[in-house]
């Protein structure tokens, strides 16, 4: 038996519908690009770490069977990532299976949304033995080098003698250049891994490049307000573009994997950043493609040819997330809310002028748009779907790369919407920890994001009303793919 200092276990969203959803993208396989930067540290510090992904195991092998698993390695820490709320359940059920299996091993939770209900979920769970809060390279360290004397560790919480203490964030990772997060042999089944999320997800590798925001987007849990209350982050802070075109070139040089995802968006302020790092891609002669995200209008011509000339526009694409196509809606939401999220600051001249520079450079360009927006009214989503329908029927006629995602809007904790949901006219229907749980555990999502369930209604709309015409909306998304 080779024992192990630390295994980290990557949750399924649930186990209830898990067997179904292991092709898809709603079983949460992508993992938190931390683990291998948090792995690289422990290893550089003489410990024994691995990480599984348990969708990942079971798709590979339906037989796997994580008792063995743990019997092989007797893991003196488990880790258990909690990042997004929407896999509650799955993380919540590994580790208390862990816990029940191993009970001498120390369990222990990370990633934002465990950070956000941390006194909660330590309240609430007595087979959870202690939570990083906010970053975790460092502490992670601490914990398995005094995992007897737990007050040394910083970011912290922990249950100690059947008392909970809390050693409070004091520790924020500062440069990124110094982690490394493509020392993938720490994952079980890596080249596997790699493969899969490409070619079957269809996900292109995502590209840890900066943390924080400098936004305010209402329903987003990575907002700048949210992030420096219950992370402690009050700037956004980039990798230099030297490491992301590095593990650029790793993933392409060790895997068939030619596609990318920046995990942080292209506005005014980071053109630079980004010509920065395409100019080093063209000068590596790195033949692949990207999918870029368009934070704020405007981006310049300068910046979309720099885009057109150096990634392959066949399976590129940058997105927009426009939101709403009712101006007079975006205009009424700007009047109420601008001072926090300036998001709907442009006008549809603004995104005519975006799809004409688009198209130009024959760039793909695909919009998001929402139904269920704040203070939204039915008036508003009509203008809403007829502006889309517009803008598609136009593309039949002319060269056109435009197309249209909807996704329908699962408020996530610590949002701006989630701390003051009757300001912004929404009934929020998932507040505790516990109410993301049942949302993660009865939520099917085999045919996403058709089958997918809002968790609110506004005051003008119903929940059931958002998800109709969410499905309505999907359409409109399906056909324009087909033709652009």
């Amino acid at each position: 038996m080779t024992e192990l200092d630390l295994l980290f276990i990557h949750p399924p969203r649930n186990f209830e519908f898990l067997t179904h959803n292991l092709e898809k993208r709603s079983s949460y396989l992508t993992m938190p690009m931390g683990l291998f930067s948090m792995a690289d540290l422990l290893e550089r510090e003489g410990f024994n770490v691995k990480i599984i992904n348990y969708a990942l195991e079971k798709h590979l092998n339906p037989n796997f069977s994580l008792p063995k698993y743990l019997e092989r390695y007797n893991p003196k820490i488990i880790g258990v990532d909690l990042q997004w709320a929407l896999h509650s359940a799955g993380a919540l059920d590994i580790i208390k299976m862990a816990k029940i299996l191993y009970p001498s091993s120390f369990t222990v939770l990370g990633g934002y949304t465990a950070t956000y209900f941390a006194e909660e979920i330590m309240n609430a769970y007595d087979f959870i033995d202690g939570i990083i809060k906010s970053d975790a390279e460092v502490p992670i360290v601490q914990l398995a080098k005094h995992i007897n004397s737990l007050d040394k560790v910083p970011n912290l919480i922990y249950r100690n003698n059947g008392k909970i203490y809390d050693n409070n964030i004091t520790y924020l990772t500062e440069n990124l250049d110094e982690l490394n997060f493509t020392n993938f042999h720490f994952l079980e089944h890596w080249k596997q891994y790699i493969s899969y999320t490409y070619n079957v997800m269809h996900n292109a590798w995502p590209v840890e490049m900066a943390r924080g925001c400098p936004f305010n987007c209402v329903n987003c849990a990575g907002s700048y307000a949210t992030y420096s209350r219950y992370i402690g982050r009050k700037k956004t802070i980039f990798r230099s573009p030297d490491k992301v075109v590095e593990d650029i070139k790793k993933v392409a040089e060790i895997s068939d994997v030619n596609g990318i995802y920046y995990g942080h968006g292209i506005y005014p302020v980071t053109e630079k950043y980004f010509m920065e790092i395409n100019k080093l891609i063209r000068e590596e002669k790195l033949d692949i493609h990207a999918d870029l995200e368009l934070w704020r209008l405007p981006i310049s011509e300068k910046a979309t040819r720099d885009f057109a000339k150096t990634y392959d526009l066949e399976k590129s694409i940058i997105w927009f997330s426009a939101r709403s196509f009712s101006e007079s809606y975006r205009k009424k939401f700007h009047k109420l809310y601008g001072r926090l999220d300036n998001s709907f600051r442009f006008s549809n001249s603004d995104l005519d002028v975006l799809i004409n520079l688009m198209n130009k450079h024959k760039v793909p360009l695909r919009l998001f748009w929402d139904i269920g927006n704040p203070q939204e009214t039915g008036i508003d989503v009509l203008n809403n779907f007829l502006y889309a329908f517009k803008l598609f029927v136009k593309s039949l006629s002319s060269y056109n790369t435009t197309s249209f995602w909807t996704e329908p809007i699962i408020i996530t904790p610590g949002c701006p919407i989630h701390h003051y949901d009757h300001h912004f006219g929404i009934d929020l229907k998932t507040n505790s920890f516990k109410d993301y749980v049942n949302l993660s555990r009865t939520s099917k999502m085999l045919f996403p994001p058709i089958d997918v369930n809002v968790n609110y209604q506004t005051k003008y709309l119903s929940s059931f009303g958002i998800n109709m015409m969410n499905k309505v909306n999907s359409l409109i998304n399906i056909l324009s793919i087909i033709v652009s």
